[in-house]
């Protein structure tokens, strides 16, 4: 973060603050998500995505960023997870690898991602359900926020054009007609 300007009443921290953080527009939910087909095998729409590989004596799970690639990924096949564990591959170790993935990933910055096993669709087997809520347990969100649509608003006087994300008022305001409407939605 840099701060400039030393008058009035924000002499002591500035003027003007630039957040410098990559990830700001995508924890705010103004970056926009690649979204693919309903039908596609692959999930596509997600900022980040935790896969789950269940072999017959190891489990796995990935954190993918969808810009970056994988981000890092828990194993039962690490020795210092392993060596803690009786088997690597029962609901036990599921439920370890799920901790342990929510532990990285408070400790990375990231408090929410979508689940998403390429193997099962409606019902989730023992196994996942432990690394689930392994995951829910250590108090990460399973689902991700919901993304708001920028858009330019012409102003009154009609010759100029405001971004929402520029002006913090438009944008405060147009963030509390969408809050209304969502909760008008869920309402009925």
């Amino acid at each position: 973060t840099q701060s400039t300007g030393s008058s009035g009443i924000n002499a002591e921290y500035g003027d003007y603050f630039y957040n410098r953080n990559p990830r700001n527009a995508e924890l705010l939910g103004y970056k926009q998500r690649v979204s693919g087909w309903t039908s596609d095998r692959v999930c596509t729409n997600y900022y980040n995505r935790i896969e789950l590989e269940k072999t017959g004596k190891h489990i796995t799970a990935r954190l993918i960023h969808f810009e970056s690639g994988e981000l890092f990924t828990v194993s039962t096949r690490e020795p210092w997870i392993r060596k803690r564990l009786n088997k690597t591959y029962d609901r036990t170790a599921a439920l370890n690898v799920g901790r342990i993935m929510a532990d990285r990933m408070k400790r990375s910055g990231i408090n929410c991602a979508k689940f998403w096993d390429p193997l099962e669709s409606a019902y989730f087997s023992a196994k996942t359900e432990a690394f689930m809520s392994g995951l829910t347990m250590e108090g990460v969100s399973l689902s991700e926020p919901l993304v708001y649509k920028v858009t330019w608003d012409v102003a009154e006087d009609g010759d100029t054009a405001h971004n929402y994300i520029h002006d913090p008022e438009l944008l405060l305001e147009y963030l509390e007609k969408k809050a209304a409407e969502r909760s008008a939605i869920m309402d009925h």
